[in-house]
């Protein structure tokens, strides 16, 4: 199935066109981000609220549409219309960067991680955290450009930035502010989103490996041939008492010298 809906062949062409300029994924995932925000104005908080993840909702109430469906609650706001632009501007790099497919598994993980850490506490007894909007997806994607591209400028108004301090400032901004207000939740989401996202990206540019198990160590190899006797045969006994005499002989050669010839008289009767 991965492979119909993406196939490798395309995997680093737009999606689409519209009116000669590239449509990549990114951006249609802003798009779908934007849309959200209507969707939950029309329908109200009380009737979104069913796609927002908690622990409780998802495993207690059976919601378990929700670890995919609490990034579509995105209430109408300037910041999320921000979010969108950065997820279409950023995003797009990453993707042509990476190939579609691979942009898809960052996603994917972007997508599942703050679920998956919300579940973890869940399990622990701590049942107040939730997901819900698409910001932490965004910023995700932003910091997997910022460590693709660490040195890209970025203007901001009158000044211009390296991508890797940007980056560090809105990480830093956003964890002094959870700190202060004691949100424990966000700051732990933040952590894990910008983990995921700098992790990923050291990984597909091959600077960071998966661990592996040992293996075994192979069993040294028998030798090929049998060791050599160390009996030494009549031949061997001769050719000594040839060379060096009778009295060169030990007990045990003399002993086989003595049975060889009995052996010897035996078939001559």
């Amino acid at each position: 199935m991965f492979n119909s809906w993406l196939p490798e062949s395309q995997d680093r062409l737009p999606l689409t066109w519209w009116k000669q300029h590239p449509i990549y994924l990114a951006a249609i995932i802003a798009l779908v981000g934007v849309a959200s925000m209507i969707v939950t104005a029309v329908l109200g908080y009380q009737v979104i609220g069913h796609f927002v993840f908690t622990f409780d909702q998802a495993f207690g109430q059976l919601h378990i549409w929700t670890p995919l469906t609490y990034v579509l609650v995105n209430p109408p706001s300037l910041w999320t219309l921000l979010g969108c632009y950065l997820l279409w501007s950023f995003g797009e790099a990453v993707e042509r960067h990476l190939g579609r497919r691979s942009f898809v598994n960052l996603l994917l993980l972007l997508l599942l991680v703050s679920p998956l850490l919300v579940s973890v506490f869940g399990l622990l007894g701590v049942r107040s955290f939730s997901c819900a909007g698409m910001m932490q997806l965004e910023f995700g994607v932003f910091i997997a450009f910022a460590t693709l591209y660490p040195r890209a400028k970025i203007s901001i108004i009158i000044l211009t930035i390296d991508a890797w301090l940007l980056a560090a400032v809105f990480v830093g901004v956003n964890a002094l502010g959870s700190l202060a207000a004691r949100d424990w939740s966000s700051l732990l989401l933040l952590a894990a989103n910008v983990g995921t996202a700098y992790a990923f990206i050291r990984f597909e540019k091959g600077e960071l490996k998966l661990p592996t198990m040992p293996k075994a160590a192979p069993k040294a190899r028998a030798s090929a041939k049998a060791p050599k006797s160390q009996t030494p045969t009549v031949d061997d006994i001769l050719d000594k008492i040839s060379r060096h005499g009778m009295q060169s002989l030990t007990a045990e050669e003399r002993r086989i010298l003595d049975n060889a010839s009995d052996e010897m008289k035996r078939r001559s009767r």
